[in-house]
């Protein structure tokens, strides 16, 4: 292997992640990006597969921020909502209707980590606010404030604890 593509290996993911999104862009639209989420070339990357949600932890109503249930939380990391049980979770959305978005999310298993995928419809109200539809329930979530959210949303959003 020549030594310049050695190289280019060994930082791959270095690069991605200082491509990556920053705090500054909290609040914009944010696109699911094919080549982070191993999506084929059929991807749909226009403008149509796109949210206007704010990366964050997202509660139902009623739940407390800084200790949600676990069946009373999504995190939108920005390529799709993972739960208590689900990480990796990804959104290619395939239909939109003005703010309704219909798509299929799949997810990797916390628990022994196979990949289910499902279909979703999200309805988004404002930035930090959207109905979610899945396996026939429908629920409304909304964004927790700045610092409201518990450590593990963080790992979830950057991989990392903050």
């Amino acid at each position: 292997m020549p030594h310049s593509l050695r190289l280019l290996t060994a930082f791959f993911p270095l690069i991605i992640f200082a491509c990556g999104p920053s705090e500054s862009e909290a609040g914009e639209t944010v696109s699911v990006d094919p080549s982070e989420v191993g999506a084929g070339p059929e991807t749909d990357t226009t403008e149509d597969n796109r949210l206007a949600l704010d990366p964050g932890l997202y509660v139902t109503d009623g739940s407390n921020c800084s200790d949600p249930a676990n069946a009373g939380y999504r995190v939108w990391t920005g390529r799709g909502l993972e739960g208590s049980a689900t990480k990796g979770c990804t959104l290619e959305i395939t239909s939109r209707d003005g703010e309704t978005y219909t798509g299929r999310q799949s997810c990797v298993n916390t628990y022994d980590d196979s990949r289910t995928d499902t279909d979703v419809t999200i309805e988004v109200l404002e930035p930090g606010s959207f109905v979610l539809t899945e396996a026939d329930e429908t629920t409304h979530l909304t964004l927790c404030p700045e610092g409201e959210a518990p450590e593990w949303v963080q790992e979830k959003l950057w991989g990392e604890s903050k």
